[in-house]
């Protein structure tokens, strides 16, 4: 009877340790009433260093250095993926980097940072006229609107025209980050990838079905375009259901 009270204690009190951590999880455990304890915005900055080392140093098989950036969805917003990436690239001191705009129907970039009076303007020629029709952001990162990197919207479907003037940019600038029309709509988008070193495409959680987002992966292989990576946003972390009772 001794051994068996001696054990009923030790139950007891490893019971009482385990209600006790899980209720310690549950005080410091994201929910929907209670602040968060981890940071997302740190989280989120650390997930982009990965995506940049992954991409751009050294890259696979080789350093990439002009990436398209780009939704499966339609609705899907990637220009923030985007800036966010092009100033990871130049805290890194990678070189001359610019954001490219080459969503003609979004422009969203260019509605982040305006428009300088030059745009659509003549700026082919030498890697100074492209940095100098592109307002700067930062000391070593640049806007590239989409009048001086398209023109007009009909030169999305213009190889000649967008080989052109990824060349100058490679002149111009080390790195380039391009924003483009989300994959499955017009804004000819395969082109622009098949052109470049590859392609970084967006999902979003809870939205872009895995079907959907798998035809869009094997139509850009079939083009032989360069899929770099995957980006899925909107992501959650929910705690188990069980402990959210328990709140």
């Amino acid at each position: 009877m001794g051994n068996l009270s001696a054990t009923l204690s030790i139950l007891r009190g490893v019971a009482a340790n385990e209600a006790a951590v899980e209720a310690e999880i549950v005080r410091n455990a994201p929910s929907r009433n209670r602040e968060t304890t981890w940071d997302a915005e740190d989280f989120a900055r650390e997930q982009i260093r990965g995506l940049v080392r992954k991409v751009f140093f050294p890259g696979w098989p080789q350093p990439a250095r002009q990436v398209v950036f780009s939704g499966a969805d339609p609705e899907m917003d990637v220009s923030g993926l985007c800036v966010k990436t092009a100033q990871a690239l130049a805290a890194d001191n990678a070189g001359k980097v610019c954001l490219v705009e080459a969503d003609f129907r979004s422009r969203a970039l260019d509605q982040s940072y305006g428009r300088t009076s030059t745009d659509g303007g003549d700026c082919s020629g030498t890697a100074g006229a492209m940095r100098k029709s592109s307002p700067q952001i930062s000391d070593n990162l640049w806007l590239v609107s989409a009048d001086v990197f398209l023109g007009s919207a009909e030169n999305a479907h213009s190889a000649p025209w967008l080989r052109s003037r990824l060349g100058e940019l490679r002149r111009a600038f080390d790195y380039a980050v391009v924003h483009a029309a989300p994959v499955s709509g017009p804004g000819g988008t395969a082109l622009l990838a098949h052109l470049t070193d590859g392609l970084v495409l967006g999902l979003e959680a809870h939205r872009t079905r895995r079907l959907a987002a798998r035809k869009v992966k094997e139509h850009l292989e079939a083009v032989n375009v360069r899929v770099l990576g995957i980006v899925l946003s909107e992501r959650r972390f929910p705690i188990p259901e069980r402990l959210y009772r328990r709140l």
